[in-house]
């Protein structure tokens, strides 16, 4: 009878998912606004390939990296370069322990040359690095050029 208790309690344990789970804490807002930072000051200085490693891999299977550049290089044209951006909200949820996963929503008011975009941007920890696994942009439809 004891080895029977005894394999049910470490059948059980084995079994058993111990995880943590945080949301909105602002350690890893931050942690998300670095990568959003360095998208930003790669998009100012035209590196479009090292901006592009900033994304997951997941990101390029459904959008060719061709796409995003036509995104990005229409926006450009027709609100302008981005002269400044704020962060207008957020949220965060972390999972940590058998289960781990980490996801970051960022949304930023974007002042360009000609008018202004709200842009989402979408985030997620694979393998301890922070990918960028979203990204769009609202604006207005006529803007004041």
């Amino acid at each position: 009878m004891k080895l029977h208790i005894l394999f049910f309690i470490s059948f059980f344990l084995t079994s058993c998912n111990f995880n943590n789970t945080y949301e909105n804490r602002e350690s890893d807002k931050q942690e998300a606004q670095k990568v959003v930072d360095s998208f930003y000051s790669l998009i100012k200085q035209n590196n479009r390939e090292e901006m592009s490693k900033l994304f997951g891999n997941n990101f390029f299977k459904v959008t060719h990296k061709d796409k995003l550049y036509q995104v990005i290089d229409k926006t450009e044209n027709e609100y302008g370069e981005i002269q400044s951006d704020s962060l207008n909200s957020w949220r965060t949820f972390v999972s940590k322990g058998t289960n781990s996963f980490s996801e970051y929503e960022l949304t930023y008011d974007v002042n360009r040359n000609y008018g202004k975009t709200k842009e989402i941007i979408s985030l997620k920890k694979e393998n301890d690095t922070i990918k960028i696994t979203g990204y769009r942009i609202d604006f207005d439809i006529v803007p004041n050029k």
